[in-house]
């Protein structure tokens, strides 16, 4: 209870109640009572003075710099330091390869109550540009693999297969299918003309 609940029903006991610190608390609000003296049902004279401890809240501290960390990683920092995530705005951004914390408010260092909320905006990559597949058959592998590794996608382990119409080292077939639309890290299959 606050101080002035605990006046009033020390009052009707002949009491008296005296604030005698302030100690900040992790859960408990500012001004509700922690602690008394003497302690609940110890019997105490009519006119006696009961003191409290009240609380001043959450203690404060110095907010963590979240600048380059991801969600899950600025979470478990804000759950160390006993804050908590608030609201996260989410912006594109070419330059970053994952999505990371940009900007926190309030920003690190400032003096802050535990338990309270710090809001982020998360920079994520933006959408990957678009390549249009090439048709590989009949082409030589080594070329390809070099437009391939040009267009920065991935190819699989190639898988041949016999022809003796063909010399050897030749695509045969692809996956993607030409005309489709890839994104660079694509993996790309194919299958070669072995003798």
């Amino acid at each position: 209870m606050t101080v002035a609940d605990a006046e009033a029903a020390a009052q009707a006991l002949h009491l008296q109640v005296h604030a005698t610190r302030v100690r900040p608390h992790p859960t408990i609000a500012t001004g509700m009572i922690l602690e008394q003296l003497p302690a609940p049902s110890v019997p105490i004279r009519r006119g006696r003075m009961v003191r409290v401890i009240t609380s001043s809240g959450p203690p404060a501290g110095a907010v963590p710099n979240l600048a380059g960390l991801t969600v899950h990683q600025a979470e478990i920092t804000l759950q160390r330091e006993a804050y908590r995530l608030g609201r996260i705005l989410h912006i594109r951004r070419d330059e970053v390869s994952e999505p990371t914390v940009v900007y926190q408010s309030p920003g690190a260092g400032v003096d802050l109550r535990k338990g309270r909320t710090i809001n982020l905006v998360l920079a994520e990559p933006g959408p990957q540009p678009q390549l249009r597949m090439p048709d590989l058959r009949g082409a030589p592998l080594y070329r390809v693999r070099q437009a391939i590794a040009a267009a920065g996608c991935v190819l699989a382990p190639v898988i041949y297969e016999r022809s003796s119409d063909l010399p050897a080292q030749i695509v045969l077939s692809q996956s993607p299918p030409s005309g489709r639309r890839i994104e660079k890290g694509t993996r790309i299959e194919l299958v070669a003309s072995s003798r």
